[in-house]
């Protein structure tokens, strides 16, 4: 179950690059610097094609958000949306879901990308990021370290609260800075 959800993942980016979608995307917020799926219903002016590929903001979306899942991104949250920053040709665009009343994704231009935005062709090309490789590096030690405590009888459940208490206290720190 889980390769034939890889191969639709990758099957929606390998879709996204054969149309063009992010050159697309570019012309488009030339005229319009933001948009939303649901917005884009009532639009008097547009054409079927147009709406099709403007729904495919979703898959942007689904593509963006797979590959910060791989690469530890944690979305940005404001209200009821989650987002992500990606940038190409210098160029940022901030691509959402809007969760409130009713559901949308929106995409709004940045003349200028965010500093945190993720470059599209390392999305596109499923690139990992030097700080993931140094973080996988990092997990493998860890993990390595949690089989021999195992090894040496130390209960999991007390691995877990450790770790637990560990995250819990590194989080609480970093809020109150």
């Amino acid at each position: 179950m889980m390769e034939k959800r890889n191969n639709k993942k990758s099957l929606k980016r390998e879709y996204l690059l054969s149309i063009g979608y992010i050159d697309w995307l570019e012309e488009f917020t030339d005229l319009y610097e933001n948009f939303s799926t649901d917005l884009y219903i009532y639009e008097e002016n547009s054409t079927n094609e147009e709406s099709n590929i403007v729904f495919l903001l979703e898959t942007l979306f689904e593509v963006i958000a797979a590959y910060a899942d791989e690469n530890y991104i944690t979305p940005g949250v404001r209200d009821c949306e989650l987002f992500y920053n990606i940038k190409h040709n210098n160029i940022g665009y901030e691509i959402g879901f809007d969760y409130g009343q009713g559901s949308s994704f929106y995409c709004l231009r940045q003349e200028k990308p965010k500093e945190n935005a993720i470059e599209y062709d390392t999305i596109m090309n499923k690139t990992k990021l030097p700080s993931t490789i140094k973080a996988e590096k990092k997990l493998k030690v860890l993990k390595e370290l949690i089989e021999m405590l195992i090894d040496e009888d130390v209960p999991p459940e007390a691995i877990k609260q450790t770790t637990d208490t560990i995250i819990q206290k590194v989080n609480t720190k970093k809020r109150s800075y």
